[in-house]
């Protein structure tokens, strides 16, 4: 009997969006990708929790690192900063793919040194669960539905 070239190690895991719950701006740019990610192609995870925290040192970063940079876990590494904003909108559906690809074309220093500006002026507010952020309330149940659990962490890491 031949053997199967179906792959058994089932769908490659998700990757993973790390984010400051505390943050105002990083809490409206989840409850974003969530409305615009129906088929959650991504996941979620506050970086002051512990599946935050695993998704990091599962890419070889410091915890910390989240609490100024978001961060999008792949099996290939991770996007930081501008490059985790360029990989969440390469991800979506039209037209945010396209914004995300051509994106890349802008230098990097550039991109970073717009996003760094951005970031430095972010609101802080404190949430509910920093580890989980605060999604609004029309979206508690999507938002509830897409946090990456230690399951999530250990199938992307297993597959870099």
């Amino acid at each position: 009997m031949a053997e199967s070239s179906h792959d058994q190690r089932g769908p490659a895991p998700r990757p993973i969006v790390v984010f400051d719950g505390d943050c105002g701006l990083c809490n409206g740019f989840v409850a974003w990708l969530i409305r615009r990610d129906p088929h959650g192609r991504f996941l979620i995870a506050g970086s002051a929790g512990s599946v935050g925290t695993a998704t990091l040192a599962a890419k070889g970063l410091p915890a910390q690192i989240a609490h100024s940079t978001l961060v999008v876990a792949t099996p290939a590494g991770a996007a930081l900063r501008s490059d985790a904003v360029l990989t969440v909108l390469a991800g979506l559906a039209w037209p945010w793919r396209v914004v995300g690809t051509c994106g890349r074309a802008v230098p990097r220093r550039l991109r970073n040194g717009i996003y760094d500006w951005i970031a430095a002026r972010r609101p802080r507010r404190p949430a509910k669960d920093s580890a989980c952020g605060t999604p609004p309330p029309a979206l508690v149940t999507q938002w509830r539905a897409r946090l990456a659990t230690m399951e999530d962490v250990r199938a992307l890491a297993s597959a870099s």
